[in-house]
């Protein structure tokens, strides 16, 4: 994963992490997506789909799988508009985002090397 994508996908994940919290308070939380007409949902799915999108679009495969978070994070923002079902939908995207947090900050940063000229036959060879 290069150094820009993940970054940005930890400021997300931050973000998603705080507002997942302030919308999973029982009454707070509900008070502040209503009084806001459901816009709050509607954001949270958008950075959801941003994240998606970056994901999508990385060179790195070994963090393809976490693709399915945010997916299940727009799935549950739309679906939030219940109101005690939008509540234990943002206490488990919580956790979910704070488990895609971690394997973000895991992955490895990828750094090309503009000097490496290694080259492999068909059969896997060196070629000097």
């Amino acid at each position: 994963m290069k150094f820009g994508i993940r970054t940005t996908l930890i400021i997300l994940s931050i973000i998603m992490i705080i507002s997942e919290l302030i919308y999973g308070i029982p009454f707070l939380g509900g008070s502040i997506i209503v009084s806001f007409g459901w816009q709050p949902l509607l954001i949270n799915a958008a950075i959801y789909f941003i994240m998606v999108v970056m994901l999508a679009f990385d060179n790195q495969n070994s963090i393809r799988p976490m693709l399915l978070i945010p997916l299940i994070g727009i799935v549950g923002s739309l679906v939030a508009i219940i109101p005690v079902v939008g509540m234990v939908t943002h206490w488990i995207l919580f956790f979910l985002m704070i488990l895609f947090l971690i394997v973000v900050l895991s992955t490895p940063i990828y750094i090309p090397d503009k000097n490496a000229r290694i080259t492999y036959d068909e059969k896997g060879r060196r070629i000097k």
